[in-house]
């Protein structure tokens, strides 16, 4: 008699068999070469074991998680080919061999070599080469599994690599890492090479005001974050002014008069690292509250807190998603609804990333670990393997949770650990994710770059390509708002406009007020953020000076990259070359009405005789 033999490798366990796996036990030599222009060789070595004695393998099923596949050969260990049957699916491709000889007996062995190139495993992203392997799916029959990587050394130093190797050696061309295979059930392969990602951007925003009186708006624009710094080239028109929101996201302003439509342009450049940068190693912003319920995160939801108390940790979380939510690719569209948490609960095989990340937020929240969603671009080589599902130009959703000790907001995307088959992105960020808003106080709003659209017809107005370094322009203005005489012995109020007129935005920048003759002498400011082409605005107060002084006031106000000086003539209430043409009026009209009632007052009260 004989058994069709059916397992698994890297992605998902078939359907049941018809027996017991254990009738056979399997062993596995893979080896995995990435070569210089990035496609992957992989060689399987397989050997098949009979347990009983009266049964035999005649046919053995892989599916490989990729669908790109080229150059399939199989071989047995005589070299003698056979003819595979491939089917390729959405995400992965089937590979079935058919066993012409039979080889009966308790302890034989069937053993066959797989081989073929993929394209799917390995990619350069701009500046960076990025390896995913996912994981390999552990079966009742298997008995050994070794498993190697050979990355060209023309890669460079690795980045990150998880999970970490059980060793590392050297040849005339190849790094080769071997793994504990334990730990290749868990989780999948991840390694970058490469420390920095630069990609261009060119966003296009269309905003409309069909009031009859003005408006002021805003945009949001693609902000600094601790993983990301933001180089704007072109925003036209100038915005009023950029503020800073309690989220750290970047907003324009705008005025829009009656009736008027506006398109606003705005193209630069990110660098994403894969360390963070130590400038935004900070506590938690105490303005906003990262562990209230919103519409969407539902954190007093019944089943979410239940669920919250039995997972507790993010690392859990984000496992739970991985593995009970399954991506429904048919909801792919720019009419997509967010379900929200809790209808992601009542719905996991309808999931796509806006609920992945919604859950994550929800349920850490409710776990009372602060957390937050990010919408943005991210870079895929493989929609079907990292797919992207946000409404307007197809960004992505995924999330960030705070860790207190670290004291920093970490990314994590479960949409793509769930979609790739186990690769890793919770202990481990990427350098294809860049973040355009950040929603923390709230789950809706600020809306991202491709979310700004007057009519459903308009063009994709989201560009992002791999680009090249650029330098940064640190760079500002100073103006002083003050009147050009001021009068002796009141206080003299005026401003400080400190402007950023360079292409990156500055931050703790100091502002320093010096003058000749009024104590204190000296004053500090400090700015937290000033982004590309915003100001900030400084009131300022000196005080009173003698009223029978006459002197000139110089000031000089000083930051990091810039400095301007101001004179101010200081005049006494006598000084009739300071009074004006107004105070002259308002003497002139109080001697003339005093003189009346005088005079009145000499007529009505006459002497008596």
């Amino acid at each position: 008699m004989f058994k069709r033999l059916f397992t698994v490798l890297l992605f998902f366990l078939l359907s049941k068999p018809v027996f017991a796996q254990t009738e056979f036990l399997t062993d596995y030599i893979v080896n995995y070469t990435v070569k210089p222009d990035g496609l992957t060789h992989a060689e399987l070595n397989i050997t098949l074991t009979n347990q009983l004695s009266n049964i035999y393998a005649k046919e053995f099923t892989l599916t490989i998680g990729s669908t790109e596949l080229s150059n399939i050969l199989v071989t047995d260990n005589n070299d003698e080919l056979f003819q595979p049957q491939v089917i390729t699916g959405t995400k992965t491709t089937n590979i079935t061999v058919s066993f012409p000889q039979k080889v009966l007996g308790k302890d034989k062995a069937q053993i066959f070599n797989l081989k073929f190139d993929s394209a799917d495993f390995s990619h350069r992203l701009g500046n960076v080469w990025e390896i995913s392997i996912p994981k390999f799916t552990k079966t009742d029959n298997l008995k050994t599994y070794q498993l190697t990587l050979s990355v060209p050394l023309a890669f460079g130093p690795v980045s990150t690599i998880t999970p970490n190797p059980i060793s590392v050696t050297n040849n005339d061309q190849f790094v080769v890492y071997r793994f504990n295979p334990a730990d290749l059930f868990e989780k999948g392969i991840s390694a970058t090479f490469g420390q920095i990602q630069y990609f261009n951007f060119n966003l296009n925003y269309h905003l409309q005001n069909n009031n009859l009186f003005p408006v002021k708006t805003a945009i949001a624009l693609p902000p600094d974050t601790a993983w990301q710094t933001v180089l704007y080239q072109t925003l036209e028109p100038q915005p009023e002014n950029i503020t800073v929101d309690s989220d750290g996201n970047w907003l324009a302003n705008y005025l829009l008069t009656s009736k008027q439509s506006l398109k606003i342009i705005a193209s630069g450049s990110a660098e994403l690292y894969l360390e963070p940068k130590n400038s935004f190693l900070s506590t938690l912003n105490s303005s906003v509250n990262y562990l209230s319920s919103q519409k969407y995160w539902e954190t007093t939801n019944p089943r979410i807190v239940k669920l919250a108390q039995e997972l507790v940790t993010p690392k859990k979380i984000y496992q739970y998603l991985v593995d009970n939510l399954i991506y429904d690719y048919g909801r792919i569209s720019d009419n997509t609804t967010r379900f929200g948490a809790a209808n992601a609960l009542d719905s996991p095989t309808s999931a796509i990333c806006t609920e992945f990340t919604d859950l994550f937020v929800a349920l850490t929240r409710a776990a009372n670990i602060p957390s937050r969603a990010i919408n943005g671009y991210a870079y895929t080589t493989n929609p079907g393997l990292r797919p992207l599902s946000l409404k307007g130009d197809i960004l992505h959703a995924w999330s960030e949770y705070f860790d207190r000790e670290k004291n920093l907001w970490i990314p994590v995307d479960p949409t793509w650990g769930n979609t790739t088959g186990g690769v890793d992105f919770f202990n481990r960020t990427d350098l294809n994710h860049l973040t355009f808003v950040i929603l923390g106080k709230d789950s809706q709003y600020p809306i991202p770059a491709g979310g700004y659209k007057t009519n459903p017809d308009q063009t994709k107005d989201v560009s992002v390509e791999f680009g090249s370094p650029l330098t940064h322009q640190p760079e500002t203005s100073l103006q002083i708002r003050l009147p050009h005489n001021a009068l002796a012995g009141t206080p003299i109020r005026g401003e400080i406009i400190l402007t950023n007129t360079g292409n990156i935005a500055l931050y703790n920048q100091t502002v320093k007020l010096t003058t000749n003759r009024l104590k204190p002498t000296v004053d500090f400011w400090e700015i937290p953020a000033l982004p590309p082409q915003s100001h900030f605005t400084i009131p300022f107060e000196l005080p009173a000076s003698s009223w029978t002084q006459n002197f000139v006031l110089n000031l000089e106000a000083a930051s990091q990259f810039s400095s301007i000086k101001h004179s101010l003539t200081i005049k006494p209430i006598y000084s009739l070359s300071f009074i004006n043409k107004t105070f002259l009026l308002w003497i002139s009209g109080l001697i003339f009405l005093i003189a009346i009632f005088l005079l009145l007052k000499k007529i009505i009260i006459k002497p008596k005789i």
